[in-house]
């Protein structure tokens, strides 16, 4: 269970962070109570490419990293948001997650995410998800460009 204090201070924090842009402090304090945050070693694996997940994350502090195989292809710091394609597809995780350092994070399961969806938070965080996806997209689109 969260104090009273630690949920300012993530309320706080969620400002800084895209996922929870547009939603009311007592929003993101709904979201935060229902959900649930997790302090990750570094070095430590939060998942594993190939398994089926249905949780996502949002990095609140420290750094996590995506590989491909042995290959880095991503490292995600405070505020960005990784495994949401879980929410949704229920496919085997395209990429492994692993702490590079110590981190914070938070984790929204599919059955909190669903209660949610009736909710506005919900329709808020869905708007969120899909304006990351597209910008991951978009920047994914500019690289297959360059490589030619």
């Amino acid at each position: 269970m969260v104090s009273e204090r630690q949920m300012g201070m993530l309320v706080r924090l969620a400002a800084q962070v895209e996922f929870f842009h547009g939603l009311e402090p007592h929003e993101v304090a709904k979201i935060f109570s229902k959900g649930m945050t997790q302090r990750i070693t570094k070095g430590e694996t939060i998942f594993l490419k190939g398994t089926t997940g249905n949780t996502m994350y949002v990095v609140l502090g420290g750094k996590v990293g995506i590989f491909d195989g042995r290959k880095q292809i991503a490292e995600l710091k405070q505020g960005a948001m990784f495994g949401e394609m879980a929410l949704t597809t229920h496919e085997p995780r395209s990429a492994s997650a692993v702490a590079l350092e110590d981190s914070h994070l938070f984790a929204l399961n599919e059955t909190t995410f669903e209660r949610l969806l009736t909710k506005r938070a919900a329709v808020r965080i869905l708007l969120n998800i899909i304006h990351t996806l597209s910008r991951r997209l978009k920047e994914a689109n500019a690289k297959l460009k360059e490589i030619g």
